[in-house]
């Protein structure tokens, strides 16, 4: 489960591309989260966005590992 988890973070951070998207959530989930605490908006908004961005975060990251496990393997058999 750990090697899983290092994997899913490298995807994360392999591409300026994917760092962007990742600052990029995080700052919609914080200004989000400031937003219904300031207005007093339902949370069950927040609770709404942080579900959604959760589960297309999780098979998106998904597909960069998958990605980069197929270069890895492509790049080692052209290289053999």
């Amino acid at each position: 489960m750990l090697k899983y988890v290092r994997e899913m973070a490298e995807a994360r951070r392999a591409t300026p591309g994917r760092r962007v998207y990742n600052y990029g959530m995080a700052a919609v989930l914080v200004a989000l989260g400031i937003w219904v605490l300031a207005t007093g908006a339902p949370g069950w908004i927040f609770l709404t966005v942080v579900a959604a961005e959760a589960v297309f975060d999780f098979f998106l990251v998904n597909s960069w590992v998958k990605e980069d496990a197929w270069r890895i393997i492509r790049t080692a058999g052209e290289s053999a």
